[in-house]
């Protein structure tokens, strides 16, 4: 079956990307380089093309309906806001993490892209109403350090993690880089126009490579990895996600795991070295036992990084990972791997 590609593929063809199968997609991975692309981010401004995520356009009608399935307080966030939050499903598992933008008379959902015909079923289980703009726009991050300057002069920037919209593009400030940036959705009859114009003001065009070794050095999960059907946000490590007082799907799970802390629970790790612990490596902690959920090199911080689920809370900051049957030393962190 052909994988399917974003409306902007004709771009990445004629930049001679390097592409990968996504789930159902053929998305580019690199351009000029993993690694250089990382260092674009991290040091000036880089453009994403993510719209194989969905985006879901819901009226302020749905609000009591949407706080019934989700973790997180959303009825009375202000307008104009970002909330990252998690659906949870009737056991207290994670069906996706999402991004919503809060408008003055909408909400836009953006789901991951693996997740987006799983959670238009569960919101149509629901009754809750939408409208699927994905078919009809482009959605595209543009993260770094100098991504705001470069956009300040035909972009109103609103603070981090809150919307602003113009007549032709809807946007926030946020991402998934641990880098400042905006967030912009558009018709796809804009969509060429928009990253022209980004390539115009200096950003570069990067993949689905250093977007991973990006998130995953500003600590941030990925679904199907650090968030599944077979972990709770509690689990995650995510229960700052957790403000929604109300009822919601899956509630009762998450407060009793918040109150007997017996629960698996996800952490950092880094070695000192560039042998990676990769996804599905078998770690120890004294007497604990976890998987690597996540793992790799980390160009900023010159060493191997990763998330481990253990099975429960380890007594022990040190652990033992088999790396091709041999024994490679890490360490638990407890703080973001980037301040």
């Amino acid at each position: 079956m052909d994988k399917k590609t974003t409306q902007l593929y004709s771009f990445h063809k004629s930049q001679e990307a390097k592409f990968i199968d996504f789930g159902d997609w053929s998305m580019p991975f690199s351009y000029e380089g993993t690694l250089k692309e990382h260092d674009i981010v991290r040091h000036s401004s880089g453009f994403f093309d993510v719209s194989h995520m969905g985006r879901l356009e819901i009226q302020y009608s749905e609000l009591e309906k949407i706080s019934k399935l989700i973790c997180s307080e959303i009825i009375d966030i202000e307008n104009n806001k970002a909330l990252y939050s998690i659906f949870i499903n009737e056991n207290g598992y994670a069906l996706d993490d999402v991004i919503f933008w809060k408008f003055e008379d909408k909400l836009i959902l953006i789901p991951n892209a693996s997740n987006l015909e799983k959670i238009k079923n569960h919101l149509e289980n629901y009754n809750v109403n939408f409208i699927d703009r994905s078919p009809d726009t482009v959605l595209i991050a543009v993260q770094g350090p100098e991504t705001i300057n470069l956009l300040r002069d035909n972009f109103d920037i609103p603070e981090k993690f809150c919307t602003s919209s113009t007549e032709n593009y809807l946007y926030a400030r946020t991402g998934y880089t641990g880098e400042d940036g905006l967030e912009i959705m558009t018709d796809n009859e804009n969509g060429t126009s928009l990253i022209n114009f980004l390539i115009d003001k200096g950003s570069k065009p990067c993949g689905l490579g250093s977007r991973d070794t990006l998130r995953l050095e500003a600590s941030l999960p990925l679904y199907g990895f650090e968030l599944s059907e077979n972990i709770t946000p509690v689990e995650a490590s995510l229960s700052w996600t957790i403000t929604n007082k109300s009822d919601y799907l899956g509630s009762d799970v998450l407060n009793e795991q918040l109150s007997s802390k017996n629960h698996k629970i996800l952490k950092k790790f880094t070695i000192d070295s560039r042998k990676i612990a990769r996804t599905g490596t078998v770690g120890i902690a004294g007497d604990t036992s976890g998987i690597v959920t996540s793992g790799n090199f980390s160009p900023v911080l010159n060493k191997s990084i990763g998330f481990i689920m253990f099975e429960n809370k380890p007594s022990l900051n040190l652990i033992e990972f088999d790396i091709r049957g041999n024994l490679i030393e890490g360490e638990i962190v407890n703080k973001r791997f980037l301040s």
